[in-house]
This record gives structure tokens, sequence and C-alpha cells, in this order.
């Protein structure tokens, strides 16, 4: 362990935690439930158009996750987005219903190296906790996930009002853990996210590559997170 490590800071979605049921059937059962006759092959073909709109979004204006209200309003523009897709623009409520069903941990799921990660460095005395582009919401889907003992601080995003890459989210967290950048790590799946804030606010960052696909080189990265207990 290098000497100075106290702190592991950890990003969430595609880095602890997924998004099980994919959208399109957790859309398609939303909509069903309220009615609609619809199935996940009718959702499935609008998403290639959806994530397009969604990077679109982010790199013309990524701030939109510094703001609660802005962050939120993403998603239901996204969903709004598969609702006009699959012919169900009528339901001006189905949006709000299906960014609900996301609010419930039975609709994520921790990959399967998570918790021996997170038991195998707190026995070893690290502090833990969490830096996210996320709404407010995040917090209390870490409770509703049994995660939430593991962690001495959460740090959304929209609850703080910035954002990554930027260094202020960076800063915020290691003032609320009492640290210094030196005595940090900082783990997630985005080089630049991830890897460049966390990079530019001095803390060492690791790339999780689940794929093993990553081409950026700038980074250390593994490709499960139970390897970070012997790295560091």
């Amino acid at each position: 362990m290098t000497c100075l490590t106290k702190v592991v800071f950890f990003d969430v979605g595609q880095t602890l935690l997924r998004a099980d049921p994919p959208v399109p059937e957790v859309f398609a059962r939303v909509a069903q439930r309220r009615g609609h006759d619809i199935t996940v092959r009718d959702v499935e073909p609008c998403m290639v158009d959806v994530d397009a709109f969604y990077e679109s979004e982010y790199m013309r204006d990524g701030d939109f996750w510094c703001v609660h209200e802005r962050a939120v309003q993403i998603w239901l523009d996204m969903y709004a987005m598969m609702a006009d897709y699959c012919d169900l623009k009528d339901d001006e409520e189905l949006p709000q219903a299906v960014y609900d069903e996301y609010l419930k941990p039975s609709n994520w799921t921790a990959y399967p190296d998570v918790e021996a990660c997170l038991k195998g460095l707190k026995r070893r005395g690290f502090r833990l906790g969490i830096i996210s582009n996320w709404d407010a919401t995040l917090e209390g889907l870490i409770r509703g996930m049994g995660m939430l003992p593991y962690f001495d601080e959460v740090v959304a995003s929209a609850a703080v009002g910035c954002r990554k890459p930027g260094r202020a989210i960076f800063d915020i967290a290691l003032e609320r853990m009492g640290a210094s950048a030196e005595e940090a790590v900082h783990v997630g799946d985005l080089p630049t996210a991830d890897g460049e804030g966390a990079s530019n606010a001095g803390i060492r960052p690791i790339i999780i590559d689940r794929k093993g696909a990553l081409e950026d080189e700038r980074f250390e990265h593994i490709e499960l997170l139970t390897d970070l207990v012997s790295l560091l």
C-alpha cells in the first residue's frame, strides 16, 4: 500500500452499479402497467437515438448535472423521446413514471466484484467516498442498495452544484473527508470525467475497464475492482 493513500473515491454508474433490468425493459414494463400494449422489442430500436441525444446534450452543456431539476429533466426528455417513438406521447405522465421506477434500488445491481472490494478496503483501514455526476437522489439510492455503511461521504454533482471533470467537486469531497489530494485515489470508468478530473485535482486516478477495451493509456486501469485491494 502506498504509505500516503488513506482515501478511495468511487464513481457510481458503470463503476459500482448498473441499471438492471436495462432501460428498454423497464420502460416497457412501466408502460404495460399503465395499460399500453407494448413489448421490449418495440422499445429497443430507439435506444441508439436516445443515447445519441444524451451525448449531444452532454457535449453541448453538461452542466445540467450541476442542478437537480436539470439533471432530472434530461432523463424525462429521454423517456419522452422513447414514448414518442413508441407512439405513447399522449401519456404525459409516462416519462415521470419511468424516472420514478429508477429511484427504486430493485432496478439497480452492484457488479459482482463490488462487495468484496469494499469489504477488503475497509478491512485495510481505507476511508471510502463517492464522487459521481448524479442527481440529488444518489445518497438515497446507495442507502437503499444497503451500501451506505461502506461510505463516509457521498458527493453527487447536483447536490453540490459542480460536476466532473471540474476540479471543484473533487475538492469538496477531499474537504469533507479531511484528506489531501496526495492521500486519495479515485476510481471510475471514464478517462475524461474520472481520469482527467481526478488528475487535475491532484488525485491518483484509476480507470475500471471491465471489458478490457480501454485504449487510453494515460491512466492506470484495472478490469476488476477487487484488483484495488492489492494495488493500493
